[in-house]
Parts: structure tokens; C-alpha cells; sequence
């Protein structure tokens, strides 16, 4: 079991921010034109996953020549964040890690988001101000931070039986649909604990 870090195309440049999650990672996956910013600042990359619409002839040539085994999907039906956990589905993850997809268009950050419900995997997506955790049945969210830490938790569709423990306001079995009902609640001393019977979460922790 590996831990993969998967690193967008962002149009913001700041891999040096994320250099613990890069030196931890025994696998990378760098989308399309993400491998630039990962030549640039000599992050070793083991796949590269897109459609290569975004990548120069140039650095697509290096990856070749480097090795990179590159997933080339074509199909326009997903964003390139969305193949690169599809392919990991075919990898023995332990936790996937997602860096590099602040800024850029509302509706692409609307697209990643859904991205993280689409596969039943241990993802975490990290932003600048906070990172993001996709809940369901198969993947509970346990979350140790200190007390009083603020956290917001959405409904994606209907969600059955969710029980939130460790918040400062809980739940108990409670079905919830998409609303601002989880905005701003904080995390008391200990674990943040939310679990879901049916349907999918996301969970925005602040940094």
C-alpha cells in the first residue's frame, strides 16, 4: 500500500509550499500540464495522466525520455483530476494526497470537488486556507485537531444517517440534503469522527 500524491495543472505556482507532502509521497502523478511546474522545481514524477492537451511537445518529450509512464485519455467526459483517481484504482493506495488545483475557474474547482465522490478512495484535497475530505460509507472521516479548529460539512445529494462526533454541534443519525446547515462548526479536544450510512460528504477543515 502507497501513499500517491497527485498534482494539478493550478495556474497557481507553489509546489515549494507543499514540499512535506512531495518528500512523503512514494508515488506521484503529475495531470497534463502539472509536469512543467514539477520539472521546475526537480519533483520526480512516476506517471503523468491527461488528456496532454496542456503540456508543451518539449516537456512531453522529457517525460518520454525520463521514463514517466504515461495514461493518455482522451475521452472529454472527466477533467483530468477525475483520471487520475480513476487510474488509481489500478495502484495498491494506502492515501491519496491532491496539491496544485487552487484558482482557476469556478466551475473547474465545482468539477474537482465532485471528482473526490466519484471513486470510493482515502483522498484529501489541499487549498491554501483549508483541506477538503470526501466522506461515505467505505471512508469514514477520523480527524485529530486541536480544539475549537472551524470545519464546515456539506451534503452532496441526499445523505442518510450521518452521525458527527467531536464538533461542537453533533449529529445522530440525521439525514441531510445540500444545504448551508454544516456551515462553521468547530472541532472539540480530541477526534473529529463523521460517518455516513448512504450518500457522500464533503468536509472542509481550516488549516
Amino acid at each position: 500500500m502507497s501513499r500517491v500524491l497527485i498534482i494539478g495543472n493550478s495556474p497557481q505556482k507553489q509546489l515549494t509550499k507543499w514540499h512535506k507532502l512531495i518528500q512523503s509521497a512514494e508515488t506521484i502523478i503529475a495531470c497534463d500540464g502539472a509536469i512543467s511546474e514539477c520539472y521546475e522545481h526537480d519533483v520526480t514524477v512516476d506517471f503523468l495522466v491527461g488528456d496532454l492537451d496542456s503540456i508543451t511537445i518539449q516537456n512531453l518529450a522529457k517525460a518520454e525520455q525520463d521514463n514517466i509512464q504515461i495514461i493518455k485519455s482522451d475521452e472529454q467526459n472527466s477533467n483530468d483530476l477525475s483520471k487520475a483517481l480513476r487510474f488509481c484504482q489500478n495502484l495498491s493506495v494506502s492515501e491519496i494526497d491532491i496539491i496544485g488545483v487552487d484558482g482557476g475557474k469556478s466551475d473547474h474547482q465545482m468539477a474537482n470537488y465532485f471528482a473526490l465522490l466519484e471513486y470510493e478512495l482515502p483522498v484529501t484535497l489541499h487549498l491554501n486556507d483549508s483541506i477538503v475530505i470526501a466522506v461515505s460509507k467505505l471512508n469514514p472521516l477520523y480527524y485529530k485537531a486541536r480544539a475549537g479548529l472551524p470545519f464546515s460539512l456539506f451534503s452532496i445529494g441526499q445523505a442518510t444517517k450521518v452521525t458527527m462526533t467531536g464538533a461542537k454541534w453533533e449529529l445522530i443519525n440525521h439525514d441531510m440534503k445540500p444545504s448551508t446547515m454544516g456551515l462553521h462548526n468547530e472541532i472539540l479536544e480530541g477526534e473529529l469522527s463523521i460517518k455516513v450510512e448512504n450518500g457522500s460528504l464533503l468536509a472542509f477543515i481550516d488549516r
